[in-house]
C-alpha cells in the first residue's frame, strides 16, 4: 500500500552558497545569445549591493553564500522550504511512500521549463541527484541512505533508501539540465557553467553582467508566478563600507553580508531597515576541546573551560555584538533549536572550584595552577586561524579568561586551517574554528559528528542512536524532540564550547520597497534559502498608485 502526500501549495525557499568573478568576466566577454525559451517580466530594477565575489558558478564546486543565492534564483529543487522552515512542493508535484517507507515515488510537474526552452523531466532529476550523490559537494550529506534513483517514465522518479528517511523533503539539490551537463558527467569540476541555465524564477544575463555586477531577469513564464521586478542586479563594491554607503545614499536598494560597523552607520539613516539575521545555516564560532588530551579526558575539566569563557564580552569585542551568544551546536535559525538545560554561564569561581576538586592548586603562588606531586603547571596549547577574522580577538579574550583561573594558554596562529594544524599536532588542547550549520537539523548533527566529533575524539552511542532515529522521523514534533536530545547530549558532554552565532547584517530601503515583510517572520531577508523576497518585492509607488 502506498501513502500519498499532496502538497499544500508552492512556496519559494531553499538553503544558502558564493560565485567567481573570473567566470563571470569570461561570461560577459563571450556574450551568449538570449535564452530562446524564456519570457521576461517588465518592471523596475532591484539592486543589491554586495562586497563579495562568487567562488564558482558550478554547484559542484561552490561552497559560499553569494553563489548559493544565485543558485536559488536560477534553479529549482524538488522541494523548497517555506517561511516557517517546512518543505513544500516545487518541481515535485506530489509523492507517495511504500508501506515499508523505503521507496519514494515522486511525480513531477509538467510545466517546469529550463530557461533555454527545454522541459524539465525525470532524466534531469536522476542526473542531478546522481551527480551530487557521488561528488564531494555541499549537497552530499543530504543523500545519506539513498541507494537507488531511477525514472520509470519522463515525469516520475523513484528513490529507494536503506532506512526510513524522514529528511528526504529537506534536500535542496538544484535540478540541473542534463542535456547541458551530461558532457561533463565524469569531470563536472571542469564545467564553468557560465550561462546558469535552470528552471528557476530568474534567468542570469551574462551580457548585462561584468566585473562588478551580475544581472538576473525575472521570468514571466515561471510556473510559481512571475517576479514583480524586471531585473535583479547584484552590484559589487570593494568593501562592505562601500556597499553600506550605497544603500545609505539610495544608490542601492538592499545589501547583505555587512559587518557590525554598519549597525551604527546605517541604523540612523531614514528609510533604511536593518536586520540582524541568524540564518538556518549560520556560522557557529566554536572552541573545540581535545577529548583525547590528558586534561580534557575529564568532562568536568571541559566544563570548567566553558564556565571561564565570557561569551558576552567575546561577542561584543569580536563581532561588535552582531549575533547571539552560543550554547547549542545548532543555529537558532533551525527548526528544533533549543537552549540546553543547565546552561553554564560565565562563572570563574565555578570553574576554579571544578579545577580544585580535580586536584589542581597554585602551590607556588605564581598564578598558574599545578597538579600532582610533580607540580606540573597547567598549560594548554590553543590553535586559531587567520582565515577566521574573529578568532584572534577570541584567542586573546580566552587566554585572559583562563589566566584568571590559573590556566596558562600557549596560543599558536596558523595561516591555514586550524583544524588541520591540530590534526598534525597530537599534543593540541584547544582549537578555535567556524562550524557552519545546514538548513536541515539531521544534516547539521551529522556534520557535527563528522567534523567536530572526529576532530575532538568525542564519541557517544546515545547521540548516534538519536541521530539515526532523527533521520527516520517523519513527524515534525517527534523530530524536534530528537533534535533537542541531540543538542542536550552534546552540551552535557561539552566536546566544544559554542561561543556565539554570527549574524548576517542585512539592509533594505523600506521607504522605497514593500512586499518583503513576510520574510521577516523567519530569520532574515536574504540567504535564508528562500526566493520569497526576490519574487515579491515591489516599489511602494506601485502600491500607493
Amino acid at each position: 500500500m502506498m501513502e500519498k502526500h499532496k502538497p499544500s501549495g508552492l512556496r519559494r525557499r531553499v538553503p544558502a552558497l558564493l560565485l567567481c568573478a573570473v567566470l563571470l568576466l569570461s561570461a560577459a566577454a563571450c556574450g551568449r545569445d538570449e535564452p530562446s525559451g524564456a519570457a521576461f517580466t517588465e518592471g523596475p530594477r532591484f539592486t543589491v549591493a554586495v562586497a563579495q565575489t562568487p567562488d564558482s558558478l558550478n554547484p559542484v564546486l561552490s561552497e559560499g553564500g553569494l553563489a548559493e543565492e544565485f543558485f536559488l534564483l536560477s534553479y529549482d529543487p524538488l522541494w523548497r522550504l517555506d517561511a516557517s522552515g517546512q518543505p513544500q512542493a516545487c518541481i515535485a508535484e506530489d509523492w507517495s511512500l511504500s508501506s515499508d517507507r523505503l521507496t519514494w515515488t515522486v511525480r513531477l510537474r509538467k510545466d517546469a521549463v529550463f530557461s533555454d526552452g527545454v522541459p524539465v523531466t525525470a532524466a534531469d532529476v536522476v542526473f542531478s541527484y546522481e551527480l551530487m550523490r557521488h561528488s564531494d559537494t555541499i549537497y552530499s550529506d543530504y543523500f545519506d541512505g539513498i541507494t537507488v534513483i531511477r525514472q520509470p517514465d519522463d515525469y516520475t522518479v523513484v528513490i529507494s533508501t536503506s532506512y526510513v528517511k524522514g529528511d528526504m523533503l529537506y534536500n535542496p539539490t538544484p535540478i540541473l539540465p542534463k542535456h547541458i551537463w551530461q558532457s561533463y558527467e565524469f569531470s563536472p569540476g571542469s564545467f564553468e557553467n557560465l550561462e546558469l541555465v535552470g528552471s528557476g524564477p530568474f534567468v542570469y544575463d551574462p551580457e548585462a553582467s561584468g566585473e562588478n555586477g551580475w544581472s538576473f531577469r525575472g521570468r514571466a513564464d515561471y510556473f510559481g508566478g512571475a517576479p514583480k521586478i524586471g531585473e535583479l542586479y547584484f552590484e559589487r563594491y570593494g568593501t562592505v563600507t562601500g556597499a553600506a554607503r550605497a544603500v545609505s545614499a539610495g544608490e542601492a536598494d538592499a545589501s547583505f553580508g555587512l559587518s557590525d560597523v554598519q549597525l551604527t552607520t546605517l541604523e540612523s539613516v531614514p528609510g533604511v531597515e536593518l536586520i540582524q539575521a541568524v540564518l538556518p545555516g549560520a556560522d557557529c564560532m566554536v572552541l573545540a576541546l581535545n577529548c583525547q588530551a590528558d586534561f580534557f579526558k575529564n568532562t568536568a575539566m571541559r566544563q570548567a573551560v566553558e564556565y571561564s569563557a565570557d561569551r558576552a564580552w567575546f561577542m561584543s569585542m569580536a563581532v561588535g555584538g552582531a549575533g547571539m551568544t552560543g550554547s547549542s551546536f545548532m543555529s537558532p535559525g533551525l527548526d528544533g533549536f533549543a537552549v540546553p538545560e543547565g546552561l553554564r554561564g560565565y562563572s570563574p569561581d565555578t570553574a576554579l572550584g571544578l579545577l580544585r576538586s580535580a586536584g589542581y592548586a597554585d602551590v607556588d603562588e605564581d598564578g598558574i595552577l599545578e597538579y600532582g606531586i610533580r607540580e606540573t603547571e597547567l598549560s594548554l596549547r590553543m590553535y586559531s586561524s587567520s582565515l577566521d577574522d574573529w578568532s584572534a580577538t577570541a584567542a586573546t579574550i580566552l587566554a585572559a579568561d583562563l589566566g584568571e583561573i590559573g590556566i596558562q594558554v600557549n596560543w599558536r596562529k596558523t595561516d591555514g586551517s586550524a583544524a588541520d594544524a591540530c590534526r598534525g599536532d597530537e599534543n593540541w588542547d584547544m582549537c578555535l574554528l567556524t562550524f557552519r550549520c545546514s538548513v536541515g537539523a539531521s544534516v547539521t548533527a551529522a556534520r557535527f559528528m563528522e567534523e567536530l566529533g572526529t576532530l575532538t575524539g568525542w564519541e557517544d552511542a546515545a547521540f548516534l542512536g538519536d541521530l539515526d532515529t532523527l533521520r527516520s522521523a517523519e513527524d515534525s514534533s517527534v523530530a524536534r524532540g530528537y533534535v533537542r536530545r541531540l543538542q542536550q547530549t552534546a552540551y552535557d558532554a561539552c566536546p566544544v564550547v559554542v561561543l556565539g552565532y554570527r549574524a548576517d547584517i542585512q539592509a533594505i530601503r523600506s521607504d522605497a520597497w514593500t512586499g518583503y515583510e513576510d520574510q521577516l517572520a523567519g530569520s532574515g531577508l536574504f540567504r535564508v534559502g528562500s526566493a520569497d523576497l526576490y519574487m515579491n518585492v515591489e516599489p511602494r509607488d506601485t502600491i500607493n498608485n
